[in-house]
């Protein structure tokens, strides 16, 4: 068996990328490779983020202009500078900017593969570049739909994956070959034996739906909610939960927590009104716990929850009430769609074992 060193390049470390990212580098490990990340570690750094922001734009405004070479030269200062962070058990490289640490890592580390996640198209076309000026081979692992548009101007992968058959057809209707690899999910580290008493939704922020949430609650008022923080709020949605719980006393809110059996500790449905069509890991975990889904009615959650659970218009209110209510009401409907959410999540092929075989298949050619 040929082994690997693999650097992943990554602007997300928290919620379910994060996540899946370090347990897909953990099966990788099994398998003899050696997996270093370097990542933004999520630390405050606005003054270098700004910098940083207002540098790129300057060299977007200099292309024709004399000195752009140093103009350049300092855009690639800002976050080059890096700390080691323990996340979840996993050392990491940090830094505000991981795409001006990277050179500096691929010198230090030698790596056979980059493996790039949830980039914006900046990030990503830095990595690019400087992978290809090293001479290293990059993966581009697209899990959300704002990874569509980064190859737009020629920065093509090596090996383009994403992990929603959605996100592949979309990919390969642009005209980029792409292979389908779904999120390595540990269920175990979430496994429990829930009192159904809730109707629980993860991360209230606008592209996941949250008004549908607020509206649903209140639609509902002989259901309690909960609402559980994913990845650290904006002080300004923050403000905007803390004012919507105010006006409503069937609702909970749960800040950010280290993921574990009580996560789904108490939900009888996981509701997913996400505005974006990805495949989170949430709905997975929430079946392994035979926990049915409701879930907007997005290609990539079609596709998740299978007959696990149910999928209704994004802002047809009154059929997510509905819905809601029948989960509440009628214990055969909701014995159904909860066993065939545990069966759904018991198909071999989403083993992370297997998962990460597949991978590994998928980039083995250009280990050196």
């Amino acid at each position: 068996m040929v082994t690997a060193r693999l650097l992943f390049v990554s602007s997300a470390t928290t919620g379910g990328s994060g996540r899946s990212q370090r347990e897909l580098a953990t099966q990788l490990e099994r398998k003899g490779h050696e997996v270093r990340f370097v990542v933004d570690g999520g630390s405050e750094a606005r003054p270098t983020r700004a910098l940083y922001e207002q540098l790129s734009d300057l060299v977007a405004r200099s292309e024709n202009l004399p000195g752009r070479r140093i103009i350049e030269w300092i855009e690639r200062q800002p976050g080059r500078r890096t700390r080691s962070a323990e996340i979840d058990g996993r050392l990491h490289v940090t830094s505000p900017i991981p795409q001006n640490a990277l050179a500096d890592q691929i010198r230090e580390f030698a790596p056979d593969v980059v493996v790039a996640n949830s980039l914006d198209r900046l990030a990503w076309r830095r990595v690019h570049h400087v992978c290809n000026r090293h001479g290293v081979p990059v993966v581009l692992y697209v899990r959300e739909t704002d990874s569509l548009k980064h190859l737009e101007h020629g920065e093509l992968p090596e090996v383009l994956v994403a992990n929603a058959k959605s996100l592949q057809a979309a990919l390969e209707g642009l005209g980029f070959p792409c292979s389908f690899v779904p999120s390595v999910i540990d269920m175990s580290t979430t496994l429990t034996a829930s009192t159904r008493r809730v109707a629980f939704a993860i991360n209230p922020i606008a592209s996941r739906g949250v008004d549908v949430i607020w509206r649903l609650a209140e639609a509902a008022p002989e259901i309690p909610f909960v609402i559980q923080e994913s990845w650290p709020l904006a002080p300004e949605e923050l403000a905007e939960v803390h004012r919507r719980l105010a006006q409503l006393t069937n609702v909970e809110f749960r800040r950010n927590a280290p993921p574990g059996p009580l996560l789904y500790g108490d939900a009888r449905v996981l509701l997913v009104p996400y505005r974006v069509d990805n495949r989170p890991r949430v709905i997975t975990e929430a079946q392994s716990n035979g926990i049915p889904v409701l879930a907007a009615d997005v290609p990539a959650l079609s596709e998740a929850i299978d007959a696990g659970g149910s999928v209704v218009e994004i802002d047809d209110i009154g059929a997510w009430v509905a819905e809601l209510r029948l989960l509440w009401s009628n214990q055969q409907r909701y014995d159904q769609l909860a066993a065939a959410a545990l069966a759904h999540s018991r198909r071999p092929e989403i083993d992370p074992a297997t998962i990460a075989g597949e991978f590994e298949a998928l980039i083995e050619p250009l280990f050196k």
